[in-house]
């Protein structure tokens, strides 16, 4: 009795007794992912990017909103459309003005007394493209706070809770920055029931470093389950030099 010996199969795109055709990886839908950067340049109020795995465009508020507020379309056109329909909807409170630019935060209350302290938050969508984005968003309110010194560290840390918050939590997730007098912290909580914990790691590991990575920067960090519903928050916090008193490196 014949035995059929399986064949090893080859990569590329080939037909069977035909020499293998290598095919160039190839970046998907680029007309469509410009339009989404232009649209996100042009549009203060939003975020705006091109899910290549949705094959969708997706539009995020970044005023405040009782629930997040995330539109999403297949047209560049029609996602424009319903963020018009959402700003008659769901209009900035108070009759706020939009923001100048979709990656800088809100400023500073002027009207705060000294010592007051200062916090920001937002609820971001539960994809990793707007990791990056939210980076920026630190990154702009440490300026406007004037914590430069701690501005590398808390963009890294904030990376890495938001990262494994989309990855490993549930939507909703949210990123807040709060300030006082004598500290800094990060939060980011996301609705998930998982917990993160601290690996194992050998020298040849590529992931898994989020927490430990946390701990190397920031002068204390911990996990707190949400109250009354699944979930927690992650935080990471920087003690603050007195005032007058230059930070030491």
């Amino acid at each position: 009795m014949n035995e059929r010996v399986p064949q090893p199969r080859q990569s590329g795109r080939h037909r069977r007794g035909a020499v293998t055709e290598r095919v160039d990886s190839r970046a998907w839908d680029p007309a469509e992912r410009a339009a989404a950067e232009q649209l996100d340049q042009i549009e203060p109020a939003w975020t705006v990017w091109y899910g290549t795995g949705t094959r969708h465009f997706h539009a995020v508020a970044l005023w405040p909103a009782p629930e997040p507020l995330i539109v999403r379309a297949r047209t560049a056109d029609e996602l424009r459309a319903l963020m018009r329909e959402a700003e008659d909807t769901t209009p900035p409170p108070r009759g706020e003005a939009m923001p100048e630019t979709p990656d800088t935060p809100p400023a500073p209350d002027d009207s705060q007394l000294p010592g007051d302290p200062r916090t920001v938050c937002w609820d971001l969508p539960h994809d990793l493209p707007i990791v990056g984005k939210a980076r920026a968003m630190v990154s702009e309110t440490l300026t406007a706070w004037a914590l430069h010194h701690l501005a590398d560290d808390a963009v890294l840390v904030a990376g890495e809770l938001l990262a494994n918050a989309i990855v490993h939590g549930e939507p909703v997730v949210r990123l807040s920055l709060w300030a006082s007098p004598d500290e800094f912290q990060i939060q980011v909580t996301d609705r998930g029931t998982g917990q993160p914990r601290h690996l194992t790691l050998d020298t040849e590991a590529t992931h898994g470093r989020g927490l430990a990575i946390v701990g190397a920067l920031a002068h204390d960090h911990g996990v707190t389950p949400l109250p009354d519903r699944p979930g927690k928050t992650v935080w990471a916090r920087w003690h603050l030099p007195p005032r007058g008193v230059q930070p030491a490196f």
